[in-house]
């Protein structure tokens, strides 16, 4: 027979459930430093580096492995698979070690990445993600005794975090635009600015985005609003992203909103507009 109460009680429990791994994701992401967030070999690039840092009070043991995702047009990743031969992804061409980690509080540890360019390598830009996966030497054991126990099922949950690897190669050009701006306010009643990126290239770009206010011609500029690690792959047309603003009301004026490179870009500026708002 239906029960509503159960029903809802159902609903809750699974609210509360995804709340909990929200709150845990972003607990472990906290206490694993992994630098730099991002690994390009172009040119002569040959080897590369990250280091991972366990900032938590607790040994932990990370699994390295490969993970390809494609972008979304909205700047997440979705996870694939079996990539197909027209994806172009780097982990063939990249060797790594070690393939795990055990880190006591505090500690560090390098990671070294080594390509090799096949002779035949079409040029383009090929991307893959290296995935430090949290391995609970504790679930483990106890999953191994429920199974000797003859336990049906067991879940647990191995928090990751992955990075960018991008190897580029041949003639290419990164390459976006400015395709739409507009302000709205967010479930949270916080007001941003939802930007249209336009990708125009074959290679990725990367940035911040910055935006600012001033209300006429003859008064000074401010900041208001600044998004940083945005990142526009060439797996889509366009990227959407939101700039959330300092403040809560905009007053009639000008806004300007500049996409400003970071790191191999660094102090190049893909685009800076400025519109009128208001009356």
């Amino acid at each position: 027979m239906f029960n509503p109460s159960r029903l809802c009680s159902a609903f809750r429990l699974l609210a509360v459930s995804a709340l909990l791994v929200v709150v845990v994701a972003q607990e472990a992401n906290a206490q694993l430093l992994i630098s730099p967030l991002r690994v390009i070999f172009e040119g002569r690039d040959r080897s590369a580096t990250v280091i991972v840092t366990n900032q938590s009070d607790q040994a932990a043991t990370y699994r390295l492995e490969w993970q390809e995702k494609t972008a979304t047009p909205d700047g997440q990743y979705v996870d694939i698979a079996e990539p197909t031969p027209e994806m172009q992804v780097s982990s063939p061409y990249i060797r790594f070690s070690p393939r795990q980690v055990t880190l006591a509080p505090g500690e560090q540890q390098q990671v070294r990445l080594a390509l090799r360019r096949p002779a035949d390598l079409r040029a383009g830009e090929y991307r893959s993600h290296l995935a430090f996966v949290v391995i609970d030497e504790r679930q483990r054991r106890a999953a191994r005794q429920s199974a000797g126990e003859g336990a049906a099922i067991r879940v647990f949950m191995n928090l990751g975090f992955a990075i960018p690897i991008i190897v580029r190669h041949g003639d290419g050009r990164p390459g976006i635009s400015l395709a739409g701006a507009e302000l709205n306010v967010d479930e949270l009643n916080r007001l941003g600015l939802k930007v249209q990126l336009k990708q125009e290239g074959n290679f990725s770009t990367y940035g911040r985005l910055r935006v600012y206010w001033r209300q006429n011609q003859n008064t000074q500029e401010r900041e208001i609003g600044l998004l940083q690690n945005v990142a526009v792959y060439p797996d889509v047309d366009s990227r959407e992203a939101t700039v959330l603003l300092s403040q809560q009301q905009l007053p009639p004026g000008i806004l300007r909103v500049a996409f400003q490179g970071a790191d191999e870009y660094a102090g190049r500026v893909w685009f800076d507009q400025s519109f009128q708002i208001g009356n």
